[in-house]
């Protein structure tokens, strides 16, 4: 090759290594991951932030078995499921069409809505309704749901490129486990409890769909966008339990007697504070936390349905219970304190996934 040639040669590579450098570095001004998935666009948001954010979820997700179990004593399950959950996309579509934005996603964006969808709410919502609905008390059935964090761990550590938790991770995840089977315990004495086995094989089954559902929208998010991949997953999701809900024949089982004031009330709830405001914040978090960090709402979630039992339905609080408490309160105060380091530094969106940034 004469010199002009492998000047030439040497300039377009310069060429295309300093605009790959340039698109990098503008695509890392928005601080966003796609390829591994971890997006933060903009500054990362304050501590206080993050702690608003903590709390919408594990309140909303607490009294979700409540407001379940008060639901399902006279609406059948998946009408119910599927209801309040297109409501709540169809407000987020709404808000995001008065403020101008997009709202249509390209055909990939859309399956992963799709596919995300059928995993957190036909699997992780609408599976938890048919679990109360066969019997399982409210508490029990936060209890059953707070072995999500178990299978997120597990399905992590054995995806290919997975998150390895650190031993401090890892001792947090077993003081919460602790407190769960501390007080799961006590519910499966064939003397005292009261759930239905099939209600408990089925709750067993949404805690591993759920957690499946987290680790896709994790690392194969619908859209750049959080408010828009939200949407599409209720609005889908929400749809499939509709069509689960007709397909089963539970329109028939509707009567004019059974919109109560407390049905309605938890209808709404379940609407605007659970799947609007607490799914929002699930999606936020885990574009800055480990799924099995975001997951230990799983963990908080008994302790306020226990919370909520002892206030409103005059339920006894033992000793033992108060105990479980706090280990499972000081696994997550354990696992939030080890990740901190991983919120501070997002990894760099990777060039050959610039294409998929929509919005």
């Amino acid at each position: 090759m004469c010199y002009s040639h492998r000047a030439r040669a040497y300039a377009d590579a310069m060429g295309e290594l300093f605009a790959r450098r340039i698109l990098r570095h503008v695509i890392n001004g928005r601080r966003m991951e796609v390829g591994h998935v971890q997006i933060a666009s903009g500054p990362r948001p304050a501590w206080p932030v993050f702690v608003a954010a903590f709390a919408l979820l594990y309140l909303g997700y607490g009294f979700n078995f409540f407001a379940v179990r008060v639901g399902v004593e006279t609406m059948p399950p998946f009408l119910f499921a599927g209801a309040h959950v297109i409501l709540a996309g169809a407000l987020l579509a709404a808000w995001r069409a008065f403020r101008g934005e997009p709202f249509l996603l390209p055909s990939a964006g859309l399956w992963r809505a799709g596919t995300a969808g059928a995993f957190l709410f036909v699997g992780g919502v609408g599976l938890v309704t048919v679990g109360e609905k066969l019997g399982v008390a409210s508490g029990v059935a936060a209890i059953v749901k707070a072995s999500a964090p178990l299978w997120v761990a597990v399905l992590e550590g054995a995806r290919p490129g997975g998150e390895r938790p650190s031993i401090g991770m890892v001792a947090g995840l077993l003081i919460g486990a602790t407190g769960v089977v501390i007080l799961v315990a006590p519910q499966f004495d064939p003397a005292s409890a009261r759930t239905h086995s099939l209600g408990i094989s089925v709750l067993v089954v949404s805690a591993f769909l759920f957690a499946v559902g987290t680790l896709i929208v994790r690392h194969r998010p619908p859209s750049a966008s959080v408010t828009a991949g939200i949407s599409w997953q209720m609005l889908l999701g929400g749809g499939l339990l509709l069509v689960i809900g007709l397909a089963r024949g539970e329109v028939g089982r509707i009567h004019a007697s059974d919109f109560t004031a407390p049905v309605l009330e938890a209808f709404l709830f379940l609407a605007l504070v659970h799947s609007l405001g607490a799914f929002s914040a699930l999606n936020w978090l885990l574009r800055y936390f480990p799924a099995s960090v975001v997951t230990t709402k799983f963990y908080v979630s008994p302790a306020i349905a226990v919370t909520a039992g002892a206030l409103f339905l005059h339920e006894r609080v033992s000793a033992g219970t108060l105990a479980s408490l706090a280990l499972i309160l000081g696994g997550v105060a354990t696992l939030l304190w080890q990740s901190r380091k991983m919120v501070s530094e997002p990894a760099p969106l990777q060039v050959d996934d610039a294409d998929e940034l929509e919005d």
